[in-house]
């Protein structure tokens, strides 16, 4: 009896680990990182994610797969503002006032 319930906390270990698995590749992130990630970095990164999302949810451009659009002058001034926060932080603060990155 006890070995038989080894057996099934085996496999039920087994398909929570691929699922996890298959959750990280979906990820917008390097494969040598999502390969690194334990099971609560997973669910964390997805859940920032799907935030993100739910904030832009046509996307950010071509990161997501998108056309760019025609930009006017505010929105390339944006961009030069975002590209020097690289070398500092940034917040993404969603309408409602959350923090959401």
């Amino acid at each position: 009896m006890k070995e038989k319930s080894k057996n099934a906390a085996r496999t039920r270990r087994e398909k929570e680990n691929a699922e996890f698995y298959e959750l990280a590749k979906m990820l917008p992130l390097p494969s040598a990182i999502t390969s690194q990630l334990d099971k609560a970095s997973i669910i964390r990164l997805s859940t920032s994610y799907l935030k993100m999302r739910a904030v832009f949810p046509d996307g950010l451009g071509d990161a997501w797969g998108q056309r760019p659009l025609p930009k006017t002058a505010l929105e390339k001034e944006l961009g030069s503002h975002l590209l020097q926060t690289l070398d500092g932080f940034i917040f993404v603060v969603a309408p409602d006032g959350k923090i959401m990155y």
